[in-house]
Parts: structure tokens; sequence; C-alpha cells
């Protein structure tokens, strides 16, 4: 902003996914799950994609003084897995040197070389030839973000949930334009609306079911309320569309030799989804007609208070729905 709503799950699922956090030597005496900030995903043997706003924390003292934790399911497990210390961290700049992130936050991504290669199968991007990021595509994320809107409460163990690609213009119009664009940006939410990343989950991976094996569509970013939940939108950094994959394929193969974009696979078909209106201020009635014409096919209407009017919409318009996941109209003064 770890999953809102997320099912617990295992590193052997999801191998690519580490922890990023201050050292042993940065922070002794405190618990590896203490001293992690923010995710990432391996890319390369020796390579975590991760934030750019997770990237600048390691200029406070230098690289060095950071690593990330890999092969573990339980952050606080330390005869699992590895904890690799960081030696460099790069960024996307602007012709004259500047951290492009501090000028366009779609460029919140970065990359972290490691001082040690790790054996954990890398993830691949998104190749050209495997199908374009899309609204209603099904995204997989995973994290030890918090598990609590509103709170900073954060499991030991990693999570796993689900959520879609929404039309961008829900994130642009909670945000602004000058905030999200659709060429370095995606814009997510539950069709579902139960599960969401929040605090935590910043640099990690949202990865898609191809024919050939998983690929990373997305890289936690930002949210675009100060609460997480199924129908408030975040943002991800769009990872497996160019131009941000054009700079992390060349920064990844020049320094490791390793080609970190996908090839050959075919991205899972797209479900069915109905769209939900705007309906906030419509009486109780007409509003669930509304949404039924909409192709929603299951509306319950849940009153608290006098009035029969909807006070507030169930989801921001335009939102893709699954149409056999109930809606629920909060109606009353």
């Amino acid at each position: 902003t770890s999953i809102i709503n997320g099912n617990p799950t295992t590193i052997g699922k999801w191998p690519w996914q580490v922890a990023v956090a201050s050292s042993k030597q940065k922070m002794p005496g405190s618990s590896p799950w203490y001293r992690t900030f923010c995710g990432g995903s391996i890319v390369a043997p020796t390579m975590v994609l991760t934030a750019s706003h997770c990237g600048l924390e390691l200029l406070n003292g230098g690289p060095t003084r950071y690593s990330v934790i890999a092969g573990r399911t339980n952050l606080n497990a330390e005869s699992s897995g590895q904890e690799i210390r960081i030696s460099k961290v790069h960024f996307p700049r602007t012709g004259s040197g500047v951290i492009r992130y501090r000028k366009e936050n779609g460029w919140d991504v970065a990359l972290l070389e490691l001082s040690q290669p790790l054996p954990e199968t890398p993830i691949q991007l998104l190749g050209p030839d495997e199908g374009k990021a899309r609204a209603g595509m099904r995204l997989i994320e995973t994290g030890w973000g918090t598990t609590i809107t509103g709170s900073n409460f954060s499991p030991k163990t990693l999570k796993v949930g689900g959520t879609n690609i929404q039309p961008g213009g829900i994130c642009r119009n909670r945000i602004g334009a000058a905030f999200f664009k659709d060429s370095l940006q995606v814009c997510l939410g539950d069709a579902y609306g139960y599960q969401a990343n929040c605090y935590g989950d910043s640099g990690g991976p949202a990865v898609v079911a191809t024919s050939t094996g998983y690929r990373q569509v997305g890289l936690t970013s930002s949210g675009t309320a100060n609460d997480c939940a199924g129908t408030i939108a975040n943002v991800d950094v769009l990872v497996g569309g160019d131009p941000v994959r054009n700079w992390i394929r060349s920064k990844v193969s020049g320094i490791t030799g390793v080609d970190p974009v996908g090839s050959g696979g075919k991205a899972s078909e797209l479900e069915s989804f109905c769209r939900i209106p705007a309906v906030r201020g419509l009486r109780a009635a007409q509003a669930k007609s509304r949404i039924l014409a909409n192709g929603c096919r299951k509306v319950r209407v849940v009153r608290s208070g006098y009035g029969d009017r909807v006070k507030r919409n169930p989801a921001p318009a335009g939102w893709l729905w699954n149409p056999e996941t109930t809606i629920r109209l909060r109606v009353g003064a």
C-alpha cells in the first residue's frame, strides 16, 4: 500500500515472493518480521523487483544495510530460506539523472541487486506475445502486509488473495489523471468485493495464470484511500506491459544475462462480468432495477434507519462485478 480477507499459503507455491527488510546489523536483536517493511519478487537469481518508494528507503544509510528474505513462509522461521544482503539499488531515471518516481509516480519501480544468488525460482513478466493486461483479468496477490484495514497488524506468515484489473477510469476519478496513467499503471479491485492488498504489501507481485505458468503483471504501488477493502481500488505499476517492462528487461538482462520476460504462454480467459451502475441516492426499488438491468443477478437490500434511498454506491460506478455474487444495497437515512 497482507491481504485483506486473504488465505494462508506457503512460499513453495509462490517461490519468487520475498520480503524487503532492514538487515540484522542495522536493527540488531529485532526479528525478521519486525524488520520487514516491503515485498518484492525474484526476477533473476541476483535481482529482486520492488517499488521505487521501497527502494528509496535503502538510500537511508546505503543499500548494504538492508536485505531480502526468501524461501520462507513464516518470516521468523530463520532455520528455513535465506536472508541475503542487498549490494545496490537501481531506479529508472530521467535524462538528467533524476529518479523518475520523484517526477512521475507511475514509475514506482526499482531493482535490488543482491550480494549472493538466490536458489528460488524467479517469476517472469507477462510477455508481449502472451496477452495484454486488460480490464477483468484475474490476478493473484501475495504478501505479509496488514490483514486488518485501518491497522498496522501484519501477519508473520504469507497470505494470498485475488483481485481483478478494473477500468482505469475508476482510479483516475479517485486520485486524478496526473496520478494514474494507463500506460504505466493498472487499477485493481476484486470482482467479488472481498479481497485486497494493504499496507506492507508494497513492492510485491500481482501475477496471472498462463498456459506455461504464472507471469507477473502488476507491482503493488499505492491505494486510492486510507482504508483497504475489496471495493476500494488500488494502484499497481504495470510491469507486464511497456514501457516499464522494457526498462526492467534492459536492466536485468544487462546486469545478469537473464531475460526476465516470458514468452509462449497464453493468459487465462476472462470471466463474465456485469458493471455496477451509479445508484447512490436512488430509491431501493429503482436502484435494484438498474443493477439487474446491467446484468448483475443478485441484489440484497440492507436497511438501517429511516428512509428508502441508497446511502452509498456498493462499489464505484463502472466496477466489474461477478454476476453471481450478491450486491448489498445499504438503504436508510
